[in-house]
């Protein structure tokens, strides 16, 4: 996955929190491998922004104590 079509996924969340350190974690992810990880970290990588798309951020859960 190129880093353009990356971010135009990650600009896609609608939690940008979650992009924000999503993004993050990528970028070292990418650092630790100088910036081509291998194909099994790349459909790693594919896997993580699918579910990531697929799945609607749930509100916060408080609790009372």
């Amino acid at each position: 996955m190129s880093s353009d079509e990356l971010e135009l996924r990650l600009s896609q969340i609608r939690d940008k929190k979650l992009a924000t350190e999503v993004r993050r974690f990528l970028l070292n992810l990418f650092l630790l491998f100088d910036g081509n990880p291998p194909p099994h970290i790349q459909s790693y990588i594919t896997e993580i922004m699918d579910v990531l798309e697929a799945k609607r951020v749930p509100a916060p859960v408080r609790l009372r104590l």
